[in-house]
Protein backbone atom coordinates (compact mmCIF):
# COMPACT_ATOMS: atom_id res chain seq x y z
CA UNK A 1 0.00 0.00 0.00
CA UNK A 2 1.45 3.63 -1.05
CA UNK A 3 2.08 6.58 1.78
CA UNK A 4 0.45 8.40 -0.64
CA UNK A 5 -3.43 9.42 -0.71
CA UNK A 6 -5.28 8.33 -4.34
CA UNK A 7 -5.14 11.07 -6.53
CA UNK A 8 -1.55 12.32 -5.49
CA UNK A 9 -0.23 14.26 -7.78
CA UNK A 10 3.34 16.26 -6.87
CA UNK A 11 3.53 18.39 -9.92
CA UNK A 12 0.31 19.71 -9.82
CA UNK A 13 -0.67 23.40 -9.75
CA UNK A 14 1.75 26.22 -8.92
CA UNK A 15 4.95 26.81 -6.55
CA UNK A 16 2.55 27.47 -3.74
CA UNK A 17 0.06 24.78 -3.95
CA UNK A 18 3.08 22.30 -4.60
CA UNK A 19 4.64 23.72 -1.52
CA UNK A 20 1.39 23.29 0.46
CA UNK A 21 0.63 19.98 -0.61
CA UNK A 22 4.02 18.24 0.12
CA UNK A 23 3.57 19.85 3.73
CA UNK A 24 0.29 18.63 4.26
CA UNK A 25 1.85 15.07 2.92
CA UNK A 26 3.86 15.09 5.17
CA UNK A 27 2.17 16.23 7.95
CA UNK A 28 -0.37 13.30 7.15
CA UNK A 29 2.23 10.69 7.12
CA UNK A 30 3.72 11.45 10.29
CA UNK A 31 0.17 11.32 11.52
CA UNK A 32 -0.15 15.01 12.98
CA UNK A 33 -3.82 15.30 11.39
CA UNK A 34 -4.39 18.95 13.30
CA UNK A 35 -1.42 20.20 11.02
CA UNK A 36 -2.75 18.84 7.68
CA UNK A 37 -6.41 20.25 8.75
CA UNK A 38 -5.05 23.72 8.84
CA UNK A 39 -2.78 23.31 5.77
CA UNK A 40 -5.98 22.16 3.89
CA UNK A 41 -7.45 25.65 5.34
CA UNK A 42 -4.26 27.37 3.74
CA UNK A 43 -4.82 25.70 0.65
CA UNK A 44 -8.61 26.93 0.49
CA UNK A 45 -7.40 30.08 1.00
CA UNK A 46 -4.61 29.95 -1.57
CA UNK A 47 -6.99 28.64 -4.11
CA UNK A 48 -9.50 31.22 -3.42
CA UNK A 49 -6.86 34.20 -3.47
CA UNK A 50 -4.56 32.87 -6.19
CA UNK A 51 -6.68 30.50 -8.59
Amino acid sequence: MSDRPAGYRPEGGCAECRRIKELYYRAWRAGDRETAVELTAEMGRHLRRSH
